[in-house]
């Protein structure tokens, strides 16, 4: 029951209590969302590294598709490299697309400097390419790998991203086989 004498009073445990209580909801609203954040970040990067090898993988088999005729695919070695080739016509004119793994530093295995790269170059009237140097070439996507096989109707690829994820994909040749 209230009476005069202790209305007016307070005493510091409810202070004390309402104080800890909440700074244990700070603390934990805090942690949430610290955890969230990590989650969200996490997801976020898997998300773009996907997004990344799937544009990859879409530009090689369209570029590919639309060069899809008369041995037009082909694998060469430049440089010392096993490169795909892809052969474009334009009039009289013909080009070629070199898709290839560049790693600046080849002696130091393991590492994650290195990258798929492609060089689009003219052919002279003999079929030979001017001689360049693999840094020449544009970059497609950050790689730990890239490799191909060209087989009787299609082509398997390979690919292992900056992290050591490796991807597959066959494109099939509608043109051999």
């Amino acid at each position: 029951m209230l009476t005069k004498s202790n209305v007016g009073r307070f005493t510091l445990v409810p202070v004390l209590f309402v104080m800890t209580l909440f700074l244990m909801l700070s603390v934990m609203s805090v942690s949430v969302i610290i955890a969230g954040s990590g989650v969200y970040q996490k997801i976020s990067d898997n998300m773009e590294k996907n997004y990344d090898r799937r544009v990859t993988f879409s530009y090689l088999t369209t570029k590919i598709r639309q060069n899809d005729s008369g041995g037009n695919i082909y694998v060469e070695e430049k440089n010392g490299v096993k490169m795909l080739a892809i052969k474009e016509t334009d009039g009289e004119d013909e080009y070629v697309t070199y898709i290839y793994y560049y790693d600046p530093t080849p002696e130091d295995k393991g590492n994650d400097d290195g990258d798929i790269r492609e060089i689009f170059l003219g052919l002279d009237k003999d079929g030979k390419t001017i001689d360049f140097d693999l840094s020449d070439g544009e970059e497609i996507i950050k790689s730990q790998g890239f490799e191909f096989e060209l087989l009787s109707d299609r082509i398997k690829i390979d690919l292992t991203d900056e992290n050591g994820d490796l991807q597959s994909t066959q494109i099939v040749l509608r043109s051999q086989g």
